[in-house]
């Protein structure tokens, strides 16, 4: 079902802007797509098809729809909104790419916004939200203020699936709300060094001591990653209830974890010291998406690509103590 909604954006994307938007397609707008389905009455309408290549296996597909249309137009608008900032904040050859990715958007990010508006979203709301980014950081803004327009955005991007769904909007919002809120403290934990080396700003530069700034940090995610299982709890999801609680609530909890046992340099670390060979392929057999990544929500067998690893399959379940954690846990466990 997952690969279902990933294929069926992509397909939408290829459709609505042109066929180099595929490379477009992502996990944050396939959950999009994923939650705005799980909501509606009737429930999305699945076409047994195949993707990107015509003579490959024939898979289920979601049928395009408002919610894909929806996903597939916040997809677009998201990165021209994204390269507008870095045109405008950047500098020296970051800047000069924005400028050029900005032109060679051009048409397909004009028809997102229409599309956008046609669906009733408030686009200009939204995009007035996330430019205002910038004057909300500045030396004495924490971390809660400093993170108000991305939540904010964040919020109004999931609220609106609950207008297309025929859904109530307020634990939509608050779910948006929280996870912007996640996403923007992550960053700026991982950010650290880099921020405070190129003296950018940062919200978590007045704790300069790391244990100090970590235990700041995972508090916050914590109490954040509780309100969004409160309001997922609160929603009437109508199918795929433990595929959504496995992408979103337990996604959250992993992204407490993460920062819980990194070092805020991490980011910095792994550019200059690459991983091992046998750490670098991961794949899944016959549960890929249309770009043959592995979906790893739904998959049963796992090959770890390596000579030395002598190509072991384990059984992806991460609930029965073998230590494989690729996947979601398919079992009742919390």
């Amino acid at each position: 079902m997952y690969r279902a909604h990933f294929c069926g954006l992509s397909s939408c994307l290829h459709r609505d802007y042109g066929a180099w938007a595929r490379c477009l397609v992502n996990r944050d707008s396939a959950f999009l797509a994923l939650l705005g389905s799980a909501l509606t009455v009737d429930g999305p309408a699945v076409i047994n098809t195949t993707c990107c290549n015509p003579l490959g296996k024939k898979r289920e597909m979601l049928r395009a729809g408002p919610i894909l249309q929806y996903a597939a137009a916040v997809t677009i608008c998201g990165l021209s909104t994204k390269l507008e900032d870095d045109a405008n904040d950047e500098r020296g050859a970051r800047r000069w790419l924005a400028m050029a990715g900005r032109e060679m958007l051009g048409e397909a990010g004009t028809t997102a916004f229409g599309r956008l508006h046609a669906l009733g979203f408030h686009v200009d709301d939204v995009t007035a939200l996330l430019r205002a980014q910038p004057q909300e950081e500045h030396s004495r803004a924490d971390l809660a203020s400093a993170a108000q327009p991305t939540c904010a955005a964040y919020g109004e991007i999931v609220a609106h699936l609950g207008q297309l769904a025929g859904a109530p909007s307020a634990a939509l919002r608050e779910i948006g709300w929280q996870l912007g809120f996640l996403v923007y403290t992550q960053d700026a934990w991982e950010d650290w060094a880099g921020d405070q080396k190129c003296r950018r700003f940062n919200p978590l530069h007045a704790l300069v001591e790391e244990n100090a700034r970590r235990e700041r940090v995972v508090t916050v995610m914590r109490q954040a990653s509780e309100r969004l299982r409160v309001a997922f709890d609160s929603l009437t999801v109508r199918r795929n209830r433990d595929l959504l609680r496995g992408v979103l609530v337990e996604g959250a909890n992993r992204r407490v974890l993460a920062v819980s046992q990194s070092r805020a340099d991490e980011k910095t670390r792994k550019r200059k010291t690459p991983a091992p060979r046998e750490h670098q392929s991961w794949r899944c057999r016959d549960c890929c998406d249309c770009w043959g990544w592995c979906d790893c929500f739904d998959c049963c067998e796992c090959v770890r690509c390596s000579p030395r690893a002598g190509g072991a399959i384990c059984d992806c379940n991460p609930c029965d103590g073998d230590g494989c954690g690729c996947c979601g846990c398919d079992c009742s466990c919390n």
